[in-house]
C-alpha cells in the first residue's frame, strides 16, 4: 500500500481515483480533479515531515496539512470507494444496497430488492455536472422580479443570451447501466447547504439537486446518458450527529438541511412544491419517496474501515 494517496483519508492509488471522475469531453479534466487531491496530500506530507522533524508547524501549515480531515471530498471518495472496491468489487451491489436501505429507501418499482435494481455493471463517479433544467430557467426568466432583488444582477439576467443557472455539481453518482437506476450523493461534514444561486435568492442546493435528479440528460457522455430520472434517487450523507433521531432533533435543526430534508421527504408537505414551482405536483410527490438520508457511520458499518477516522485515535493514521 506504499502508493496509496493517504493511508487514512484516501487509501487508494491516484489511478484508482482518476477512474472515478465523470467522463467529460474536454481532455485533461480527470487530471484537473485529481490535482485537487494530490495538492492536499502533498500538504499533509509536508506537515507530517515537520512533526517528525521535531518542528512546530505554523497555524497556516496546520490548516493546510490537516485540511483533508474535514474535507467532504476526501470523506466521500474514501467512503464510497471503500464500498465499491471491497473484496475486489465482488460485492459492491450488495454493499450499496445495504447503504440505501439504511438511508430509508426502497428500490424502484419492478425490482424486488436493491440488489436487483443495481444488477450488472455499476459505475461510481465523482464531480458529476448535471445541466440546469430548461424548464427552471424558463420559469426564472418570467419571475426575475420575485427572485432577483439586486438591480445590477437583475439587469445582467435580463440581458440577451444570459445563462440564468449553470450545471449542478453532484458530489457523487452511482449508476447501474443496465437498469438506468442511479443514486446522487450530496455530502456534508461541517458545511451546510448553500442557499441561493446568482440570479435566484430562493434557490437552495438541496432543491437544486432534486431538480436535476428529475431531468433526463441524453446529451451527456455515456454512461451518464443512460440514467433514468424516474429511477434516480438522492441520498444526503452527513454525520449521525446531524440526523433526526434519538440524539434529538434540536441538533439536526442546527443545519438548514435538517429542516429542509424532512419536509422534502414528506409527500404531504407542500414545501418542495413551493421551492420547485416549475415542476408538476404529482412529479414531486413521487420524487419525495426517492430522497434518503444516510450517515458516514452507516458507510463504516456497511464496509468496516470505510471511514476509519471515525474510530481512530486522534493524531494517528
Amino acid at each position: 500500500m506504499a502508493d496509496v494517496l493517504h493511508h487514512t483519508y484516501l487509501p487508494f492509488t491516484a489511478d484508482q481515483l482518476r477512474e472515478h471522475f465523470a467522463p467529460v469531453l474536454g481532455p485533461g479534466e480527470r487530471d484537473r480533479h485529481l490535482r485537487y487531491y494530490l495538492a492536499s496530500v502533498d500538504e499533509a506530507r509536508r506537515y507530517d515531515e515537520l512533526i517528525r522533524g521535531g518542528d512546530k508547524p505554523t497555524p497556516a501549515q496546520t490548516r493546510l496539512g490537516r485540511q483533508m480531515e474535514k474535507d467532504e471530498r476526501f470523506w466521500l471518495a474514501t467512503a464510497l470507494m471503500s464500498l465499491y472496491h471491497a473484496d475486489g468489487g465482488s460485492g459492491r451491489g450488495e454493499l450499496f444496497a445495504r447503504l440505501l436501505e439504511r438511508a430509508g429507501l426502497r428500490p424502484p418499482p419492478g425490482f424486488p430488492r436493491w440488489e436487483d435494481a443495481l444488477a450488472g455493471a455499476l459505475d461510481l463517479f465523482f464531480e458529476v455536472n448535471l445541466p440546469s433544467p430548461g424548464r427552471y430557467r424558463a420559469w426564472l426568466r418570467d419571475h426575475l422580479g420575485e427572485r432577483a432583488p439586486i438591480p445590477y444582477l437583475k439587469k445582467q439576467a435580463e440581458a440577451r443570451g444570459a445563462r440564468l443557472e449553470g450545471a449542478t455539481r453532484a458530489d457523487a453518482m452511482l449508476l447501474a447501466r443496465e437498469t438506468g437506476v442511479a443514486v446522487i450523493f450530496e455530502a456534508k461534514v461541517l458545511s451546510d447547504i448553500s442557499t441561493h444561486v446568482t440570479f435566484d435568492l430562493a434557490r437552495n442546493q438541496l432543491a437544486r439537486s432534486i431538480d436535476v435528479m428529475l431531468e433526463a440528460n441524453p446529451a451527456l457522455a455515456a454512461p451518464l446518458s443512460l440514467r433514468k430520472p424516474e429511477r434516480t434517487f438522492l441520498v444526503l450523507l452527513t454525520p449521525t450527529l446531524t440526523q433526526p433521531g434519538p440524539a434529538g432533533d434540536a441538533i439536526s435543526k442546527s443545519r438548514l438541511y435538517g429542516w429542509l430534508m424532512p419536509a422534502y421527504k414528506d409527500p404531504n408537505n407542500s414545501l418542495l412544491r413551493q421551492h420547485l414551482p416549475h415542476r408538476d405536483s404529482s412529479e414531486l410527490v413521487e420524487a419525495a419517496e426517492r430522497l434518503g438520508w444516510a450517515s458516514w457511520e452507516d458507510c463504516h458499518s456497511v464496509a468496516p474501515g470505510a471511514c476509519s477516522w471515525l474510530i481512530a485515535t486522534p493524531g494517528t493514521g
